[in-house]
């Protein structure tokens, strides 16, 4: 991991900030606002119109926060900024401005990186190391909320460890009470000896304005992020060529959850060329354990192409004795090149690409069904009641029982054999165990297109 302080050569005139110590809670952070906010930008980004070279067409602008990480003017902000614009020009709270350049950006974290087109030294705070950062610690927010110019904010973490929706497979984001709206995204969240703990980037509130709960990328996750950015432009993240989902497995009739179960395989992909198969178990990633699929996404990332991991997988109920081996490759940046590469193609905008083959009649242990886990945020979209579960029907084979029977492509099956569809898996042992004891039917539960429910049953011959 880079540190910010050390790894760029200290510029005349240039001191680098974030040295105070505190003891306690002080009776002013007067000082602690002087000592830093000389690092701390407003970002201004203006596209189309004149900054696009396009006189005629009207230009928008955004407003925005950064800090200074390195003394020849290196900006960390958010991605969401900056994307699109045509100019961009960071503002200090003395008034100069400065025109600004991007160096690199990662949509995956929302963190980017500009340069201050100058030849000057300039005042920069550098990410906190130290121990984890607590729920309570006090925190310090600086920004440019609505574009009215540089304020300060006082908080506490309120918790750490949140996901959003939106934010992806890599961010679990800190919270915190600090009053943060927007404009003050890509600001920084500083600890009270002046250290960078946080990027602020997010907030929840039902009426666009400040309820107490913003959202901000710990130090640990930016500064890798930002180390990155600087030296290649880009996150050069690993890639297995695989779709993931939860894994789960049954004892007793109680699910339980843990590892990563591979959805589907890209042609060519790492994870093709390895051997690695749909419905592969993986409960650790060379030393790392892997509690979920989220977790895998991480740590396949983290890794570098070309690098040779080992997968610690479990395959038909059955561990692999010493793991496969997999050469990992270099994840693509477009989101449909992406898909593709997993082997998943499902929403792929691109017209051009066809889309997968469809079932044939004994898929899925003679159901001639093509099923996909749900995720909680589609059965919300959906419709389904918070205590339902179950999996989606991506494709049915022509001809086949369950086709004949009138289950269709985007219906949901809640049950089988009088028991809740967790996942994938869950349904095809409950095949497998009906198939075990003598059943030619399984009668299931299904959602239809226009969210009616029913019950109907289809063979296992």
């Amino acid at each position: 991991m880079l540190v910010f302080t050390c790894a760029y050569p200290a510029h005349v005139n240039a001191k680098p900030l974030g040295m105070l110590d505190a003891e306690g809670l002080p009776k002013s952070l007067a000082d602690l606002i002087e000592h830093v906010s000389p690092a701390v930008v407003n970002i201004k980004v203006v596209t189309g119109g004149y900054a696009a070279n396009r006189p005629g067409e009207d230009a928008t602008e955004g407003q925005g926060s950064g800090f200074i990480v390195t003394s020849d003017g290196k900006i960390v902000t958010n991605f969401h900024v900056i994307e699109g614009g045509d100019k961009i020009t960071v503002g200090f709270a003395d008034g100069k401005e400065f025109p600004a350049k991007i160096i690199g950006t990662d949509h995956e974290t929302d963190i980017a990186v500009i340069q201050i087109q100058s030849q000057q030294s300039f005042d920069y705070v550098g990410f906190y190391h130290g121990p984890d950062v607590r729920i309570g610690d006090w925190v310090l927010a600086i920004g440019n909320p609505f574009g009215i110019g540089q304020s300060s904010s006082v908080g506490i973490i309120s918790a750490t460890l949140r996901k959003r929706v939106d934010s992806g497979s890599y961010v679990d984001y800190m919270q915190t009470d600090a009053t943060v709206n927007r404009g003050n995204s890509g600001g920084p969240l500083f600890n009270f000896k002046g250290e960078v703990i946080g990027v602020n980037s997010a907030i929840f509130s039902p009426t666009g304005a400040s309820v107490g709960i913003a959202f901000a990328v710990p130090h640990t996750l930016a500064e890798e992020i930002v180390a990155d950015l600087i030296q290649f432009g880009k996150v050069k993240r690993g890639f297995l060529g695989a779709s993931l989902r939860e894994a789960e497995y049954t004892q007793n009739d109680i699910v339980f959850k843990g590892g990563a179960t591979i959805n589907s395989v890209g042609a060519n992909s790492p994870a093709d060329k390895s051997g690695l198969k749909v419905d592969d178990i993986i409960f650790a990633i060379n030393n790392t354990k892997i509690k979920n699929a989220v977790e895998a996404t991480r740590v396949i990332g983290r890794l570098r192409a070309g690098e040779i991991a080992v997968f610690h997988i479990e395959r038909n109920d059955k561990v692999i004795e010493g793991g496969i081996r997999v050469t990992i490759g270099a994840r693509p940046e477009n989101k449909d090149t992406l898909k593709i590469a997993t082997g998943n193609t499902s929403g792929v905008a691109n017209p051009s690409v066809t889309a997968p083959p469809a079932p044939k009649a004994n898929s899925l242990y003679n159901t001639g069904l093509s099923l996909v886990d749900l995720g909680a945020t589609f059965r919300e979209s959906i419709g389904m009641r918070v205590d339902q579960v179950g999996v989606y029907v991506e494709a049915v084979a022509l001809g086949s029982n369950a086709a004949r029977k009138g289950i269709k492509s985007g219906m949901v099956i809640l049950e089988a054999d009088n028991k809740p569809v967790a996942s994938v898996r869950f349904f095809g042992e409950i095949v497998r165990k009906a198939q075990a004891s003598g059943q030619r039917t399984l009668v299931v539960k299904v959602r239809t297109l226009n969210g009616s429910e029913h019950y109907t049953s289809i063979s296992l011959n």
